[in-house]
């Protein structure tokens, strides 16, 4: 299919650095808020921390439980069955509150897209904010953190997480959408599983990383997780790090952000699990299709490289701040999209001024707007 690599105003017309201490979650309220005709409903779910993805990699198959938020229109979140949702996933850094911010009005995401008629999950991911850790990081990895995200979807689908006194829904779609390392779960997650219904990635690329990020990927998974060993408060859980320094977030992260967005988002930013890090090339290589040949079962491989995510056959979305440029080359960003060669639907969008968090940006009402009318048009 050809490439269609759009302005975000041609777009509509589609329909740290070092070992740091677990961040508290952000404050949510222990029963449903409503907020005019939208609703938010904390939820877990009861999880495994097993890995049956195809990216292969160690976890201590313990359980445990992810807290997070269904947010949507009042009328929908309060009936037994809805027709879609839209689970996110944030990336390094991050957490629920990527996509469920309160600090600053005008930014929480979820609650943005409710009064817009979308109902979206929000979460801390296994091992982030208000969700159980693994006591060591290096005991959770990528691949189990696909393998969370499927169990959550399942559940959504069946009606079997919690939901506290509020009725649980049951959902006839799941679309997955990721941001940053949360677009490698996602997609990880997608071909996989086959489960979902729709795919949004938003800064993640697979091809194109500058020389930048390739030292501050090695640095972390070597010399900061080998130092975090050593926890930063006694029974603290070990082997949990930032990948991101104070000085990057307030530099290159953002392009136009209110400075108190940036602030607030500095201060809320996690550590990440160790074995999150140290597995992020392998399955950056598994992904790749210029470095890696025979990844599907059955692939030649003397001839051109394949990669599994040319098993993804659902509608996919791509999407790049188009001042993004620190981690990956404008063309690598280009060339996302044409890796997911197995889907008929596939589309590339940049959102102007706007950088790594197009969500925190001045511009992200025009984000929100552009999701909102992929997800329309895909059955959401």
């Amino acid at each position: 299919m050809r490439r269609r690599s759009l302005r975000a105003g041609l777009a509509l017309s589609l329909l740290g650095g070092a070992t740091a201490a677990l961040t508290a979650a952000p404050t949510h309220p222990a029963s449903a808020a409503t907020t005019g005709g939208t609703i938010e409903v904390p939820v877990s779910f009861p999880v495994s921390n097993t890995n049956t993805s195809e990216a292969p990699c160690p976890s201590d198959q313990a359980s445990y439980t992810v807290r997070g938020h269904l947010s949507g229109p009042m009328s929908v979140l309060r009936s037994d069955h809805a027709a879609s949702v839209t689970v996110y996933l944030f990336g390094l850094d991050a957490g629920e509150w990527n996509w469920d911010f309160k600090a600053v009005p005008g930014y929480d995401y979820a609650i943005q897209m409710a009064t817009l008629g979308h109902v979206s999950l929000t979460l801390d991911e296994l091992g982030y904010g208000a969700s159980g850790h693994p006591p060591d990081g290096n005991l959770t990895c990528v691949g189990a953190e696909v393998d969370v995200a499927h169990q959550i979807i399942h559940q959504l689908r069946a009606g079997t997480y919690s939901s506290g006194n509020h009725p649980r829904t049951t959902f006839s779609r799941v679309l997955l959408a990721g941001h940053d390392v949360g677009g490698l779960v996602a997609e990880v997650e997608a071909y996989s599983f086959s489960d979902i219904d729709g795919l949004i990635q938003i800064t993640w690329a697979d091809q194109g990383h500058t020389p930048y990020i390739v030292d501050r990927s090695a640095t972390a998974s070597g010399d900061w997780c080998t130092a975090a060993f050593v926890p930063s408060e006694p029974g603290q859980p070990t082997s949990y790090v930032r990948f991101a320094t104070e000085q990057d977030w307030h530099t290159w992260i953002f392009h136009d952000a209110d400075p108190a967005v940036i602030s607030a988002t500095d201060s809320l930013r996690s550590a990440n699990p160790c074995g999150v890090i140290r597995t992020l090339v392998a399955t950056v290589e598994l992904d790749n299709p210029y470095a890696t040949k025979g990844a599907v079962p059955g692939a030649d491989p003397g001839n051109s490289p394949v990669s599994p995510l040319a098993q993804i056959k659902v509608p996919v979305l791509v999407m790049f701040g188009d001042n993004d440029t620190q981690l990956w080359s404008k063309q690598g960003e280009e060339e996302q999209q044409d890796n997911f060669s197995g889907s008929a639907d596939k589309h590339t969008v940049f959102i102007p001024d706007a950088a790594h968090f197009p969500m925190f940006e001045r511009s992200a009402p025009q984000f929100r707007a552009l999701v909102a009318t992929w997800l329309g048009s895909h059955g959401a």
